[in-house]
Formats: structure tokens, C-alpha cells, sequence
């Protein structure tokens, strides 16, 4: 198995994010994983507009127009077809490894995770039902189910969270298993209701700081599992070494924090930067997925 990593360029062009890029592809070299940058993206949040790989590890091109980008916001929105294409993928978006919808959906909204009885799931908030207004949830849920070839869960929307992201919420563990954020603690009747709609189909963990749970705690859980580690992001607070300690027990991988609180102030952490495939499935033909010469590196 092959995987890459994407990120934005503006973390390294932007003097606001060069001390995290400079964390990020220390341990990307260090792990020696392949990574490289999305040309021409408008803002940094490359896992909300790049297409989703499926189960099957077919990619799914939808339509990326949030209400929040809306307005004074459009000029930071990145169409998904056309950043894949900017990555050197056109011929992938006309043969059967590509799938399209019409509906409007956020990357970051979709969390895939298999359940305890090996049914391939996909987690989403309710905000995908609020963005395809004229649509009916039934129509909705059936389109996503086709296109994505998976069972579709819908937890609650988090309405502190604008964005409406699954991404902050939940994470799979893998083995039927997910990993909750601190819901304990920040939101109880939130905790309860997502709890009671996953625990029929999965095996649940739960992040959980007590006295040390701040305001920026919700950031740990939006981490980028890699091959061998896992990059926490940290925000100079009470509950940092503790979610790094829970995560590494959880995931079973040796877990590295990544200070980044420019990041998280803008409202993400380090899945929301990243988009991680894998590429085994793409035609050894595909010159631009495997050049020896992937890595790109900032100058």
C-alpha cells in the first residue's frame, strides 16, 4: 500500500504557519512518508475540498459550496474537480476509479470506519441535510449511500461548530471501533444522543480531560493518523499531554505533538490541512503518482 499526503502550500509560504510546516515535514521525513501540495489551493483546508476515497478506494468528486464560504468568503472556495486535476489526476476523473455526485458535501463531514459486523460505514453530521435543501433526507442519504458504496450515519450537528464537521467529533479506530471527542465534558446531552445512535454498531472510546479540559481541547481529536505515527495537534493548554497520551493508547501508534495554534484559532487542526490517500489502486501507468521524485519540498 502506497500512501500520499497533501497539504496546501500556504503552510509553508505563509510566515503565520512556517513554524508548523517545519514540525509537520520534520516528522514526514523523519517516517520517510510521501507528501506533496495541492496547486492552486485557496486556502489551507485541503481534506474539506479534495475528493473522498472510498472503501474501495474509488475517489468521490462532489460539489464543495458550504453556506460558511458564501458570499465575501467565495474567493476561498476550491472547486474538487478541478484541484484534482491540478494534482495530475485528470485521467482518473474519466475512467471507473472516479465516482460523481451533485450534492454538496464537506471532506471534512466524512469519516469512514467499519463496523463491528465488517459493514463499511461512513460518518456524517446532519449538516449534509441542511446543505441540499432541495432535497429530501430520504433522497439525500440514498445518493450518498450510492455514490460512496457504504452505509451512511448520520450524528447530530454540532452547532458550536460552524462548520459542521465529523472530522472534530468522531474518529475510526478500525476493529469496529471509534474514538469520541470529550463530549463528557463539553457537551453531555450531545454525548449521550451520538453515543446511543454508534454503540448498536460499534465498540466507542472517549477523550476525557477533567480539570484540564479547555476551550481548544476539541483540536486533539483532529489528528493525521500516518503509517506508523499519529501528529496530535497541541494549542499550549492543560489537556495537550494528556490527549497525546489516550491517542497513542488508542490508536496503538507512537503519537507526536504538533503545536499549532495559528491553525486551530482559524477554526481546524491537522486532519482538516491534510488529505492522506492511497494510491495502490491507480494504474501503474499513472506517471504522476509515481515519479520517484514525489516529494516536493517549500523553498
Amino acid at each position: 500500500m502506497r500512501r500520499i499526503t497533501y497539504f496546501a502550500p500556504f503552510l509553508c509560504d505563509y510566515s503565520k504557519y512556517k513554524r508548523i510546516w517545519v514540525q509537520i515535514e520534520s516528522v514526514l521525513r523523519s517516517e520517510n512518508e510521501l507528501y506533496n501540495f495541492v496547486p492552486n489551493a485557496k486556502d489551507i483546508w485541503v481534506r474539506d475540498f479534495m475528493p473522498v476515497q472510498r472503501h474501495d478506494g474509488k475517489f468521490l468528486i462532489y460539489r464543495y459550496n458550504p453556506d460558511y464560504l458564501k458570499g465575501k468568503n467565495d474567493k476561498y472556495r476550491t472547486n474538487c474537480r478541478d484541484a484534482f486535476i491540478e494534482i495530475g489526476a485528470a485521467d482518473i476523473l474519466s475512467s471507473d476509479l472516479s465516482v460523481h455526485t451533485n450534492l454538496v458535501i464537506d471532506g471534512g463531514n466524512m469519516i469512514k470506519c467499519i463496523d463491528k459486523n465488517g459493514t463499511d460505514c461512513i460518518v456524517m453530521t446532519s449538516k449534509v441535510l441542511y446543505e441540499n435543501p432541495g432535497l429530501s433526507q430520504h433522497e439525500i442519504l440514498l445518493e450518498l449511500e450510492e455514490c460512496m458504496n457504504a452505509e451512511v450515519i448520520i450524528i447530530p450537528w454540532d452547532r458550536y461548530e460552524i462548520f459542521g464537521h465529523s472530522d472534530g467529533m468522531v474518529r475510526s479506530l478500525g476493529n469496529g471501533k471509534l474514538l469520541l471527542n470529550n463530549y463528557a465534558e463539553i457537551d453531555k446531552q450531545l454525548g449521550r444522543t451520538i453515543r446511543n445512535i454508534l454503540s448498536d454498531r460499534f465498540d466507542l472510546c472517549e477523550l476525557t480531560y477533567g480539570y484540564k479540559c479547555r476551550d481548544r481541547s476539541w483540536c486533539h481529536l483532529n489528528y493525521l493518523e500516518l503509517d506508523n505515527i499519529v501528529l496530535v495537534p497541541t494549542a499550549s493548554i492543560a489537556s495537550d499531554r494528556l490527549a497525546v497520551e489516550q491517542i497513542e493508547r488508542y490508536t496503538n501508534k507512537r503519537c507526536v505533538p504538533i503545536s499549532m495554534s495559528p491553525i486551530i484559532s482559524d477554526g481546524g487542526a491537522m486532519h482538516c490541512i491534510s488529505w492522506r490517500i492511497d494510491t495502490s489502486i491507480i494504474s501503474e501507468n499513472n506517471l504522476y503518482f509515481n515519479h520517484p521524485e514525489f516529494i516536493q519540498q517549500c523553498h
